[in-house]
């Protein structure tokens, strides 16, 4: 186990399949000298098989990052424009959508219980009568873990119809069966949905993404395009992922009891930890603790994500590590916490 444990940024700690060391052990370094203009084609060739989605539906980019950006920016192309976005999510929709000079329109996600959730009147309302130019609904959200029914999924987009493009981020897509985006993207022509082989697939500084795309976004397509190809190391890991499903879903499944042991030892300790369908959990502290935790943790060489913004208050949120890892983190926090008393 390496210190610090960084358990802060969603990464997947048990790292790449064994296919993909073997890919970099015996890379021949000759190939460096020339483009990679086939290898997005054999990619995406895969990833048609895989999903049962068209081969000119699908589009790559260096991560899901790279390709919400562009969707973004594709999609509202006149300032005062509104995009319309989650209050607690990942603040970036956010910070894009403030680039291209748009409106932004914030939905509420309600408490309920030990889950948050997506408000269906309110985001009913927002499509049937704002009409925003788009709408990003990400499912498992970031951070609050939760998920949406492909029911209530296809109620939002059945509303937004042909004037709202609605981007479904599925960055945390394998982590979970409850996801749709090879349905509905044959179903309706102007979503968006995005992926990416950060977090399932442990490839993180790998930086490869890609999404499928409805009908009515072709353009999106040619204005993704890369000529002269990816990066040759990138695109060779990608595709040895691509054939190691069974070495992720067994370490998901790890990954998956170990959720719920943190959920479990989180409620012991006098918190509240919200239900989650990824590879995090999110939990609300006592202020009091909270503080403490922030400044203890890392002295026992564990990271973890503090929030500072207001609609999180007292709110952290813990990456799922390995067991051992996770069995650390939980040791540090409970020995925290009888040290402030």
């Amino acid at each position: 186990m390496q210190f610090p444990l960084n358990m802060d940024k969603n990464e997947n700690q048990y790292g790449p399949a064994p296919k993909c060391y073997e890919i970099l052990k015996n890379m021949n370094i000759e190939i460096f000298n020339s483009y990679s203009r086939d290898y997005p084609k054999r990619i995406k060739e895969k990833l048609s098989e895989k999903f049962k989605v068209p081969f000119d539906r699908i589009v790559l980019g260096y991560g899901s990052e790279d390709i919400l950006k562009q969707s973004i920016y594709f999609a509202l192309t006149e300032k005062g424009q509104t995009l319309a976005v989650p209050d607690k999510s990942w603040w970036y929709y956010k910070a894009i959508g403030e680039e291209v000079g748009a409106n932004i329109l914030e939905y509420t996600m309600v408490e309920k219980d030990d889950v948050f959730d997506y408000d269906d009147d309110q985001i009913m309302d927002i499509l049937l009568n704002k009409k925003p130019r788009a709408i990003i609904i990400c499912t498992p959200n970031n951070p609050t873990g939760n998920i949406l029914s492909e029911e209530r999924l296809e109620k939002y987009l059945k509303a937004a119809g042909k004037e709202t493009i609605v981007i479904l981020d599925e960055a945390y897509w394998g982590f979970t069966q409850y996801q749709y985006g090879e349905q509905v993207v044959e179903k309706y022509d102007n979503v968006i949905v995005l992926r990416t082989f950060s977090k399932f697939y442990a490839l993180a500084g790998v930086r490869i993404g890609y999404a499928f795309v409805g009908k009515n976004l072709s353009e999106l397509k040619i204005y993704n395009n890369r000529y002269l190809g990816y990066n040759r190391i990138s695109e060779e890991l990608t595709f040895a992922a691509l054939e190691s499903d069974d070495f992720y879903i067994s370490n998901n499944k790890k990954i998956m009891e170990d959720a719920q042991m943190i959920f479990n030892e989180l409620k012991t300790m006098g918190f509240k930890p919200y239900k989650t369908y990824a590879n995090f959990i999110m939990a609300k502290l006592p202020e009091k603790e909270f503080n403490y935790l922030e400044k203890e943790l890392p002295k026992k060489q564990v990271i973890i994500k503090f929030f500072k913004e207001a609609v999180f208050k007292n709110f952290v949120r813990i990456s799922i590590g390995t067991r051992e890892q996770n069995e650390y983190l939980m040791k540090s926090m409970k020995d925290s916490l009888k040290e402030m008393k």
